[in-house]
C-alpha cells in the first residue's frame, strides 16, 4: 500500500521530507540562541572585558493599577526602568516617578521628575509646597549606596565625565560625583579647547580639567595663546604712568582698571570693579598746569554804513561783503575781487569765488578748481583742486582729487609722499594717513613721524601714543622710540599731562593643552 502511494504520488514523500528537516533546522537554531544568550551573559558579567553603558527606557503609567499589571507582566525589561505615574486624587492629577531595576525599586516613588545620567546616578527634581512657598529642588540620587545629595538646587546638568553643573541661587558650582569635589561658586562657565572647563568669578577666572579638579589653582584674567597647544595664564594686569616728556614716573600698578582724578596727581585703581586704593604721586613742579592749544586766525573787523554807503557810490559794484586784513571783497558781474577801504582795487573781479586772508594768501575758485593769491594778485598755486584749506605758518593742505598733499606759498609740496587722507588734531598738527597708516605732520605741514602706525596720538607735547601690531608704546616728534610697543591700552590723563600705559602680567606656568 505505501508502494502503491509512493509510486502513484511521488510528490508526496518529497513534501513529508522538506518538512522533517524544516522542523530540525528551528530546533537546532533556537538551541543556538539559547547557547548565545547565556554566552552574552558571561561576557557582560566577565570584568576582563569593557562593559557597555546600561540600557534604561522611560515608562509612563496613566494609574498605580496599570504600573501593577506591567510590573507582574514583566514588561519593564530595560536595565534602568524610569516610571512615571500619575494618579489622580480628588480629581487633581499628582505625579510620582522612581527607578526600578530587575523589578526591583532602587529610586523611591518620592520624586516629580527623574532623569539619568551615567553609571547609578540620576537627577531627581522634587516639587515642595506649603501655604506660602511654591519650591522645585534637585536631588543627585546615587543608586548603588541609596543616598540622595541635597544642595538645595535650583537646577542642575549633567556635562559628562561624573560632572554637574548645580545651580544655587544667583551662582554655580561643579560638582565630581566621583571624587566627590566641589568648585568654588561662579558666575559662568565655558569650555576651552574642548579639554578644560574655565569658570568665572567677580571678574577674574579659574581653571578646571573635565573632572573638575583645579588646574590653575590661582584666579586669572584671561588665557594667552602660545601657539596651538601651549598657554599662559593672566594673573593680572600692570600700568605704567608715563609724563609727557616721556619719563616714567610710576611702574608696576598692579589693578583691573585706573582712573584720574579730579584732584592733581592723584589716580583711583579698581580691582574686581570696585576701587581697593588710591596712589598719589607729587611731582616737583606742582605748579605747572595743561596749557591749551589756541588756534591763531585772523579776527573780522565790522565795516561802518559810512564806509560801505561811500564805498558803494565810489566803485558801483553790485554788493560788498565782509573786510578781512583791511580788504573789502565786494562782487560785480557775478564775479568775486579785493578792493581797499578808500575804493582802489587790489584783486580784480575775475574768480568764482573768493576766501578771506589766512597767512597774506587767499583761495579762489576758477572754472571749479582752486588755487592761492597773494594780495599783489599773484597766482603762485594754479587752480589745480578740488579742495584748498586756509593758509597756516606758510602751509596749506590742498586736494586734487585723489590725493591729499601739503603746499606751500609757492606752490611746492612740502614732503615727499602724498596722502589718503588728513586729520587735524587739537593741537594744529595733522594726522596723514596712507594705505590705513598714520603718521603726523607739525602745523607747518612738515612731516614729523612717517604713516607707518596702526594709532597716532597727539596730546600737545613732543611725545606721541603710537600702535603697532595692536600693542602701544611712546615716540619722540625726532622719531626717537622712548617706550617700545608693549602696552595692551593705554589712557591720557589731560588733567596731569601723563600717559598712562597697561600691560598684562603673565605667570610663570606654561601648559599644553593635548587636542585628542
Amino acid at each position: 500500500m505505501t508502494c502503491l502511494i509512493w509510486i502513484n504520488n511521488p510528490n508526496r514523500f518529497v513534501i513529508k521530507s522538506k518538512l522533517i528537516f524544516t522542523f530540525f533546522l528551528c530546533i537546532a537554531a533556537f538551541q543556538v540562541s539559547l547557547a548565545q544568550q547565556d554566552t552574552s551573559r558571561v561576557r557582560v558579567v566577565s570584568s576582563s572585558s569593557k562593559v557597555p553603558p546600561p540600557h534604561y527606557d522611560y515608562f509612563h503609567f496613566t494609574s498605580d493599577s496599570l504600573f501593577k499589571c506591567a510590573l507582574k507582566e514583566k514588561k519593564l525589561t530595560a536595565y534602568y526602568s524610569i516610571v512615571s505615574i500619575v494618579d489622580t486624587v480628588a480629581g487633581i492629577p499628582k505625579k510620582r516617578s522612581g527607578v526600578l531595576q530587575a523589578n526591583k525599586i532602587i529610586v523611591p516613588f518620592e520624586y516629580d521628575t527623574i532623569r539619568y545620567t551615567t553609571r547609578d546616578e540620576f537627577i531627581c527634581r522634587k516639587h515642595i509646597v506649603n501655604r506660602r512657598t511654591y519650591a522645585c529642588n534637585y536631588f543627585i540620587y546615587q543608586a548603588s549606596s541609596k543616598t540622595s545629595i541635597d544642595f538645595k538646587a535650583s537646577a542642575i546638568d549633567y556635562i559628562g565625565n561624573n560632572v554637574y553643573v548645580v545651580r544655587t541661587g544667583q551662582s554655580h558650582v561643579f560638582f565630581n560625583s566621583q571624587t566627590g569635589h566641589t568648585t568654588p561658586a561662579f558666575d559662568t562657565y565655558s569650555y576651552y579647547d574642548s579639554l578644560f572647563i574655565i569658570t568665572s568669578r567677580a571678574s577674574e577666572q579659574m581653571l578646571f580639567d573635565r573632572s573638575a579638579n583645579d588646574f590653575i589653582v590661582s584666579p586669572f584674567k584671561r588665557l594667552i595663546q602660545s601657539n596651538d597647544s601651549t598657554y599662559n595664564a593672566v594673573l593680572y594686569n600692570e600700568w605704567d604712568i608715563y609724563k609727557n616728556t616721556g619719563e616714567k614716573i610710576i611702574s608696576r600698578l598692579r589693578c583691573d582698571s585706573i582712573k584720574p582724578s579730579s584732584e592733581f596727581s592723584r589716580w583711583n585703581l579698581f580691582r574686581n570693579d570696585s576701587a581697593y586704593y588710591r596712589w598719589n604721586f607729587t611731582p616737583k613742579d606742582t605748579s605747572r598746569k595743561p596749557v591749551l592749544a589756541t588756534e591763531n586766525y585772523s579776527t573780522q573787523l565790522n565795516i561802518t554804513r559810512l564806509k560801505y554807503d561811500t564805498l558803494k557810490t565810489f566803485l558801483h559794484f553790485d554788493s560788498a561783503y565782509y573786510q578781512s586784513d583791511n580788504l573789502l571783497m565786494y562782487k560785480k558781474a557775478g564775479a568775486y575781487g579785493y578792493c581797499d577801504t578808500v575804493g582802489n582795487v587790489k584783486i580784480s573781479h575775475q574768480y568764482d569765488t573768493i576766501t578771506a586772508w589766512h597767512d597774506g594768501m587767499a583761495a579762489i575758485r576758477f572754472k571749479k578748481k582752486w588755487g592761492y593769491v597773494t594780495k599783489r594778485e599773484q597766482l603762485t598755486v594754479q587752480p589745480y583742486y578740488i579742495i584748498a584749506m586756509p593758509f597756516v605758518n606758510g602751509a596749506a593742505a590742498v586736494y586734487d582729487g585723489k590725493r591729499w598733499m601739503f603746499t606751500s606759498k609757492e606752490g611746492k609740496n612740502l614732503n615727499s609722499i602724498t596722502f589718503d587722507s588728513i586729520q587735524q588734531t587739537s593741537s594744529g598738527k595733522w594726522y596723514v594717513y596712507n594705505k590705513g597708516l598714520v603718521g603726523l605732520c607739525d602745523n607747518n605741514g612738515k612731516e614729523l613721524i612717517p604713516p607707518m602706525y596702526e594709532f597716532l596720538l597727539d596730546a600737545n607735547s613732543d611725545v606721541y601714543v603710537f600702535q603697532k601690531e595692536f600693542l602701544y608704546g611712546l615716540i619722540a616728534k625726532d622719531r626717537t622710540i622712548l617706550c617700545q610697543p608693549t602696552y595692551d591700552q593705554f589712557i591720557y590723563d589731560k588733567e596731569n599731562d601723563c600717559y598712562l600705559l597697561k600691560y598684562i602680567s603673565q605667570s610663570g606656568l606654561l601648559f599644553m593643552l593635548h587636542k585628542d
